[in-house]
């Protein structure tokens, strides 16, 4: 009988998005053509041309959306510098989303005047290097990181937790590594 119990979960397991591997110490699944491994608060993928990144996200109450606001922490090549995004859908942002700012417990990060659109009209990614790299720092260091943007409302927020992003972090650089 617990041979058989055994067989249904490997077999469940394939069968829910791909082979549950362990790979760079965690067990991992294919979807949409990526290798992902949950992290606590945080998903992280690889795809196969080597970008790899580690996304949070405050859940959408409504399934109306994805996800209401995200966060995303990316390598776009195996060892490139980091890249910080966010987005949202609820609240849109306004047209010119600023002010923005980032607020850890003890630090916080004026946006306003470093982000810029990634294409997509609700998603921003900090465009000073050296600042994404403190917030990477103090990314791996929190535990919530506080999101702060104008919408056509007023000011708008998304607190996300951040259990499991340094791991993940560790993940996506293992697999970028292991690349051929």
């Amino acid at each position: 009988m617990r041979t058989m119990l055994a067989a249904v979960s490997v077999v469940t397991a394939l069968g829910a998005g791909g082979a549950a591997a362990d790979q760079c110490g965690a067990q991992t699944h294919r979807r949409f053509g990526e290798t992902r491994a949950y992290f606590q608060d945080v998903l992280a993928a690889c795809r196969p041309d080597g970008y790899c990144s580690v996304v949070g996200e405050v859940a959408d109450p409504t399934r109306q959306a994805a996800y209401r606001q995200q966060f995303r922490v990316a390598r776009p090549a195996p060892g490139a510098p980091h890249q910080v995004q966010f987005a949202a859908t609820d609240p849109m942002p306004a047209d010119d989303a600023a002010p923005m700012a980032l607020a850890f417990a003890a630090t916080a990060f004026d946006l306003t005047n470093h982000f810029t659109t990634t294409g997509a009209v609700n998603e921003y990614r900090i465009t000073d290097q050296p600042m994404t790299d403190s917030v990477v720092g103090e990314l791996k260091k929190a535990r919530t990181v506080r999101w702060t943007y104008q919408s056509p409302a007023g000011p708008a927020a998304a607190t996300f937790p951040l259990n499991g992003l340094t791991a993940a972090l560790a993940w996506i650089d293992c697999m970028g590594s292991s690349k051929p």
